[in-house]
């Protein structure tokens, strides 16, 4: 995603050549692997501001699914080459809640030029008023060359509601903690990658077996980004990436009963896919220019050869072999200024123009699997939940669900029969805390009682109750948890809730068709009503007197803090340029306070903008606080394995250190109303694989 360019720039004793795409450590090569140097260099582009983890892996992973921990590996093992800064620190810092940003140390060397810029596809912007804003240039899609005089299939949608009764969900027990998994062609193994403290490991085990396996390989410092069968189920082919191949990922096979393993070509991004007899393969690879390729090759890598090339937003997404071999299926998916749009496309393998098989839908149609030319098996997510099921779809008749639930999947995998589908999900596991505020009497937190499951920002309601995310709705409960209760009726994709200071009333983002705005409503889920209609609208924030809403927004793709009557008579008026943090408003409702992408803590006019007071944290601070007084910001930094409360004065004085340490993985934080109190809340990551069968 990073266009080509000439320049040089220089920080410490590193010197990074853009268009060599090359890290130099004083006259010896730095070996990065593609994806490392992408992060890097967006790092450097932004010259020591905050970069977001979500725009970091949209960034550098445009068409591809991964974890937040492929990202954190990037980041450890940039931190490993590069080291620490002359006075102990590393050059990547963590933002909590922020992202990363690289340390330019002040015996740094000045940046000699900007880096490329980084190319982002925007959505379109919300009608607030803006006069000056300065243009931008949206990238296309390409052009794809369709066939004529072709009928189109079309497919209908039934309501969200509609399963098979006959389908059945099997969970499998397996004792790693898994990244993700693949069936074998005839059902019997599962390949599956495992995460460990040393890195990442590729497992086999008997698909209705118990325990974990074997181990084939690992484990490794890296990542396995795709692991695929063969088609007679002998070997596993997957595709690796660390430091030590900096030429990009490398496809490598090994005995599926365990054996040497035989590294067969480079680069190579994401799983490959066989012909039906197996003596060939087709792949992808993804280059800085946006361009994606399609490839064919011998199975063990041979004669490789471009068969199509694409610019589309999500190139290539999913791909597979007919069952005749003479063509390949593939999705793409393209940004819009009207919306996203999802294809299935058919393309010889002798050459030719590609075939469209079903008209363009918005839907995201996310890890393919077909049946047959027009028959498929794939991931699509809820339009409220935004939660991912498992769907049949026949082009030219109804599409059918064939899951429900709350279960979220990210990726399946077909038996050969089409019969069994090993369908892996992720959820977290959330908990909801209540401690003492910092600088109040000690105590231990207190674990609220919820059921289990995936929760999100919660805060206080001026009666001391708490609100909170989960379960696809805002939730209303009791300190301890046993007295709680959704607000709305149906489900909905909400986020960050906001209680008015008299109680009253509710604010949160709702997410619908792939925008996000800011509603209303009573305390009791009554009255809801949205309050602004742009795109992508953030980080809600209710005035003291309850006049006002501030938010974050973006509009032609800059950021800006804006303010919104809460009422919504009127329109919205912008206060701060060039800001996507969240923003807090002072006790009396004249200044507003937020940290910028530079890591200083700004305080402003909440009537115009206007500059009051300028701070120096730490980098690495979040959660920003007002004081019940008003003189005082309180924030959060991270230190080691725990985060740590600060006061700093709005009128002279340095930063105090306030409470006690909280785990490194609290996040979240909410003060009380009357200070006494906050409320946070833990994450853990875990994934599941189940067989889905029954369903044909």
């Amino acid at each position: 995603m990073l266009r080509q360019a000439k320049e040089v720039c220089e920080f410490g004793p590193f010197r990074m050549s853009f268009g060599e795409r090359v890290l130099w450590r004083g006259d010896q090569i730095v070996p990065l692997s593609p994806k490392c140097i992408d992060t890097l260099l967006i790092l450097v582009r932004h010259g020591g501001a905050v970069v977001g983890k979500e725009q970091l892996m949209r960034t550098v992973w445009p068409d591809s699914f991964v974890e937040e921990g492929n990202l954190a590996q990037n980041i450890f093992t940039l931190r490993k080459s590069l080291g620490n800064t002359p006075d102990g620190k590393p050059y990547i810092q963590t933002i909590p809640k922020r992202g990363y940003r690289l340390v330019i140390p002040a015996a740094a060397n000045a940046l000699t030029t900007m880096a490329p810029e980084v190319s982002e596809r925007r959505r379109p912007a919300p009608s607030y008023p803006q006069p000056n804003w300065r243009r931008r240039v949206l990238f296309g899609g390409s052009l794809i060359a369709i066939a004529a005089g072709l009928v189109v299939g079309r497919w209908t949608w039934p309501s969200a509601g509609i399963s098979t009764s006959d389908v059945r969900v099997t969970p499998l027990s397996v004792a790693n903690n898994l990244a993700y998994g693949v069936i074998s062609p005839d059902g019997r193994q599962t390949a599956y990658i495992a995460v460990d403290p040393e890195g990442q490991s590729l497992w086999v085990r008997l698909t209705s077996g118990v325990g974990a396996g074997a181990r084939l390989v690992g484990p490794l410092p890296g990542h396995f980004w795709g692991a695929t069968f063969s088609p007679d189920g002998r070997y596993l082919y997957y595709t690796f990436e660390d430091q030590s191949h900096p030429v990009g990922g490398i496809l490598f096979r090994v005995p599926s009963e365990g054996g040497s393993v035989q590294q067969l070509l480079q680069p190579v991004s994401g799983a490959a896919s066989f012909s039906p007899d197996g003596s060939r393969l087709v792949f992808k690879r993804y280059q800085p220019n946006d361009r994606g390729y399609l490839l064919t090759a011998t199975a063990l890598g041979g004669n490789p050869r471009v068969i199509a090339s694409s610019l589309a937003s999500f190139s290539f997404y999913s791909f597979q072999w007919s069952a005749d071999g003479k063509s390949i299926y593939y999705t793409e998916g393209d940004r819009r200024s009207s919306g996203s749009s999802w294809s299935l496309y058919e393309r010889p393998v002798a050459g030719g123009p590609p075939t469209l098989v079903m008209n363009p839908v918005a839907k995201p149609l996310r890890s393919v699997n077909w049946l047959s030319r027009s028959e498929v098996v794939a991931l699509i997510p809820d339009d409220d939940s935004g939660i991912s099921q498992a769907w049949w779809l026949r082009a030219g008749g109804p599409a059918r669900r064939l899951t429900n639930g709350l279960t979220d999947y990210f990726l399946i995998s077909l038996t050969a029969d089409a019969r069994s589908i090993l369908a892996n999900s992720v959820e977290t596991e959330d908990a909801i805390w209540i401690a003492a505020a910092p600088g109040q009497q000690r105590g231990e937190p207190v674990r609220v009682a919820l059921p289990t499951g995936s929760y999100n920002d919660p805060v206080w309601t001026a009666d001391g109750r708490l609100v909170y995310i989960g379960h696809s709705n805002v939730w209303i409960a009791s300190t301890d948890g046993q007295k709680r209760k959704p607000l709305f009726a149906k489900p909905i994709m909400a986020t960050e809730p906001t209680v008015a200071a008299d109680g009253r009333t509710l604010v949160f983002v709702l997410r619908r068709r792939g925008a996000t705005s800011l509603w209303r409503a009573n305390i009791d889920g009554t009255g809801l009503r949205q309050v602004t209609s742009g795109p992508r609208d953030w980080h809600p924030a209710i005035s003291r007197d309850g006049k006002w809403v501030a938010f974050a927004s973006i509009v032609r793709g800059e950021w800006a803090i804006w303010k919104a009557p809460l009422d919504g008579a009127g329109s919205p008026v912008k206060l701060v340029e060039s800001c996507e943090e969240p923003a807090v408003i002072s006790p009396n409702s004249k200044f507003i306070a937020y940290i910028d992408p530079s890591g200083k803590l700004e305080v402003r006019s909440f009537a115009d903008g206007s500059p009051a007071f300028e701070f120096t944290v730490p980098a690495d601070s979040s959660d920003i606080h007002w004081s019940s007084d008003g003189r005082a910001l309180m924030y959060v930094s991270h230190s080691g394995a725990f985060k740590q409360f600060w006061s700093r004065p709005l009128t002279g004085g340095s930063p105090v250190q306030i409470g006690g340490r909280l785990p490194a993985n609290a996040l979240d934080f909410a003060w009380s109303n009357d200070g006494s109190r906050i409320v946070y809340l833990t994450r853990d990551l875990k994934v599941d694989l189940a067989l889905i069968t029954g369903f044909r």
